[in-house]
């Protein structure tokens, strides 16, 4: 069972990755849980490509993450809907967290791999 489906977040990485298995274009940011303020962005990219985002690189609105702190992927589909994946802690440990994106443009899901 993953920490979305348990409810409990004990996941702590240093990067976001997202895997577009989809059938669209996407790009994705990081969404801080206790203001939900986004930052960084992984740009547009295609069907069976994927993109990471270092976590610790992040400055939102000039603040830096601090190690616990709640994130989730925050992924929007071209020409679609934008969806959140589950939660994870940052701590900077050089784990990624991996992100499976699958579905079409308005009907999609973003679930930890």
């Amino acid at each position: 069972m993953n920490p979305a489906e348990s409810g409990s977040v004990d996941l702590h990485v240093q990067y976001i990755a997202c895997v577009n298995n989809a059938g669209f274009v996407m790009s994705f940011q990081t969404r801080r849980q206790r203001d939900g303020r986004n930052a960084g962005d992984s740009g547009n990219y295609p069907i069976n490509q994927s993109r990471r985002i270092d976590l610790s690189e992040l400055e939102f609105d000039g603040d830096r993450l601090e190690v616990g702190e709640l994130v989730q992927p925050r992924v929007h589909a071209v020409l679609g809907s934008t969806r959140e994946g589950p939660m994870v802690r940052y701590a900077p440990n050089g784990q990624t967290a991996t992100f499976n994106v699958r579905g079409t443009t308005l009907h999609y899901s973003v679930e930890l791999a």
